[in-house]
């Protein structure tokens, strides 16, 4: 019986040092994961759209932001088209500008005016262009360089939320391909 009884107490030491060993483990703080590549400092959304979605996102923004009533809209077919009325000598005048869009390389967007009528007054684009920084109140990331007949629109200074972004990536209205990438930074 010694024989057995000797066999039984190592069996149980040799169980119970096993069930120390695996609670010491599972009690112990784990090691740092190794991580795939450099750390995210932001995420990226890519985004597509029609003319038509464009359009009415655009419509929609400036109806939100603007502090007065807006007296102009956006219309996009093979340009994007600014459709309203100036307030000029206590009457308004009809008035359309139709601009080509192009992506810079830091994702602004650069529209530069291939059409314009005023009435049906012949009037050179800078002076119309001066007179539209100067009496609207465009958003501030909007910029019109008149003496280069064209707008930009700076979307990296369109205030979003939570430090979001975004830049213009293609836009191509004859095919009707429209890209923008957000970009959300990190926590």
């Amino acid at each position: 019986m010694k024989k057995w009884k000797s066999l039984f107490l190592t069996l149980l030491a040799v169980n119970i040092i096993i069930l120390a060993g695996v609670l010491t483990l599972l009690i112990l703080p784990g090691g740092e994961r190794e991580q795939a590549g450099p750390p995210v400092s932001e995420y990226e959304l890519n985004v597509t759209g029609t003319k038509e979605s464009l359009s009415a996102f655009i419509n929609s923004y400036l109806q939100k932001e603007t502090s007065s009533d807006l007296d102009y809209k956006v219309e996009i077919d093979d340009e994007v088209h600014v459709i309203g009325a100036i307030r000029a000598f206590s009457s308004t005048v009809d008035c359309a500008v139709s601009f080509r869009p192009s992506v810079e390389k830091n994702g602004d967007v650069v529209l530069r005016v291939t059409k314009f009528s005023l009435g049906k007054l012949n009037i050179p684009i800078s002076f119309v262009l001066n007179y539209m920084d100067q009496f609207y109140d465009l958003p501030d990331f909007v910029h019109v360089r008149a003496h280069a007949k064209e707008i930009q629109v700076s979307l990296s200074e369109m205030p979003l939320k939570n430090g979001m972004y975004v830049k213009a990536k293609t836009i191509d209205l004859k095919n009707d391909q429209i890209e923008f990438v957000y970009y959300q930074p990190a926590s």
